[in-house]
């Protein structure tokens, strides 16, 4: 994994086009229920993943250890939680959901950790 920002925006693709295909799942059925799952694997799926990309190809991230973990749990934990939340809407069994938060709040954590510890140093023209 030494390209940390293709990993992120190439899985954010997938993952968009997933949660575009459940959308319209759910449009042609007419069935909305899963709608907050939908919307948790889009945000954290897609729009996280793309930002972190982002941020680790403007801070020249790609082979940090810390950064590496951040993206290994940051993607199958977006999925997870957004499976996780379907799956305790349906059923109320809610363990799926908790791993898939727990996994992303701890990646949330160490982003902060990465922005910390690698600011971005964008030089602008005055």
């Amino acid at each position: 994994m030494n390209n940390l920002p293709r990993i992120c925006w190439t899985t954010s693709a997938i993952i968009a086009f997933a949660g575009m295909l459940w959308g319209l799942h759910m449009a042609i059925s007419g069935d909305h229920s899963n709608f907050p799952a939908h919307a948790h694997l889009n945000l954290l799926g897609w729009v996280s993943l793309a930002l972190y990309g982002t941020y680790y190809y403007l801070a020249g991230i790609t082979r940090l250890l810390i950064a590496r973990i951040q993206v290994i749990l940051a993607i199958p934990g977006s999925i997870i939680m957004g499976v996780g939340i379907a799956i305790a809407h349906q059923t109320g069994a809610e363990e799926l959901a908790k791993l898939g938060s727990l996994m992303v709040i701890v990646s949330a954590a160490l982003f902060v950790a990465i922005t910390i510890m690698r600011p971005l140093r964008i030089n602008t023209v005055n």
